[in-house]
């Protein structure tokens, strides 16, 4: 009685959705697609989107992905480089550790494993450089 029941249960378990990520031993992960704000640069001259992998924002690591266009044609910016600098205004503090950016093509930048730990209002204070020099704050809220 008991072979036919766990065969049947065996046979109804649905396999992984990538077998190939369980052989690497790499997880996959979800596209930086969901919107989380659009800004324009302080000079006006950039627009920046902001996207990340999941959306409503939860404290812990996040992955964002930053593109950066001229804000007159949609155009990419070359040469350009980011930092980034997680800020809570309320608490009047940010993160000390260094914030683990990747370029991804021409104006397309990936932070990733940026730890959030506090629930509540977030700023990521941008900097760019390089054939541009100007500035941008990304601001969105945090749940728990």
């Amino acid at each position: 009685m008991k072979t036919p029941l766990l065969l049947c249960l065996l046979m109804s378990a649905t396999p992984p959705a990538k077998p190939e990520a369980l052989e690497t031993g790499t997880a996959a992960r979800a596209p930086l697609s969901a919107p989380v704000a659009t800004v324009t640069s302080t000079s006006g001259r950039l627009r920046i989107d902001a996207l990340t992998d999941v959306l409503p924002l939860r404290r812990g690591p996040r992955s964002f992905l930053f593109r950066v266009t001229e804000s007159t044609t949609g155009k990419p910016v070359p040469g350009l480089r980011l930092a980034v600098q997680p800020w809570m205004p309320t608490m009047g503090h940010g993160l000390d550790e260094p914030v683990r950016i990747t370029a991804r093509g021409d104006s397309d930048f990936e932070v990733s494993e940026l730890d959030l730990f506090m629930p509540g209002a977030w700023e990521l204070r941008l900097t760019l450089s390089g054939t541009v020099d100007d500035k941008a704050v990304v601001a969105f809220k945090l749940a728990r």
